[in-house]
């Protein structure tokens, strides 16, 4: 047995209100650009201070450690590439940097393959402190050379979602106004 309720509005202010509230829900765009300012906004502090959205610090880099910079901001081009891609229905935020995707999830060594790399000939010194003949030769070499651990910098802080909240309960309610 099902039980069904039927409501029927017959008021002229509450059915506008209805209508607009609906017009307002089918293209979220402006609402969507918003929220993705705030997440934009929230991965440039992640940079600033050196930790992912969940507040965990970065594993220092060794290059930040001996440069006294910045971890991943050698160039700033990662930080810098962050955009904001509004749509009706959902908002992207994101990077077409190539090596974003390992500074966010990080890499085992050799996880990309193998390449042969050649080294030309050269001289260097040995344990003992002597000079050595290096010949020119190829290596196979392991990519990456060792693991990278993952830092990242994508993503909501927990702060953010009331931000975000109001944000789309004002777009939403300006409909009412």
């Amino acid at each position: 047995m099902s039980l069904q309720l039927r409501i029927k509005v017959e008021d002229a202010e509450v059915r506008t209100m209805l209508q607009a509230l609906q017009g307002r829900m089918k293209d979220m765009t402006p609402v969507m650009r918003e929220v993705g300012e705030i997440v934009r906004e929230s991965v440039m502090r992640n940079f600033k201070e050196g930790r992912s959205p969940q507040g965990v610090p970065w594993k220092p880099s060794l290059r930040a450690i001996l440069q006294r910079g910045q971890t991943l901001v050698d160039t700033a081009r990662l930080r810098n590439s962050i955009t904001v891609r509004p749509a009706r229905d959902h908002v992207a935020v994101g990077t077409n940097v190539e090596y974003a995707a390992v500074h966010q999830f990080g890499a085992r060594k050799g996880s990309f393959g193998e390449v042969l790399a050649r080294v030309r000939a050269h001289t260097r010194r040995t344990r003992t402190g002597k000079q050595a003949q290096v010949r020119a030769h190829t290596r196979r070499m392991r990519l990456p050379w060792g693991d990278i651990p993952a830092r990242p910098f994508l993503g909501v802080r927990p702060g953010d979602w009331g931000e975000i909240r109001e944000a789309i309960l004002s777009h939403v309610m300006a409909a009412h106004k």
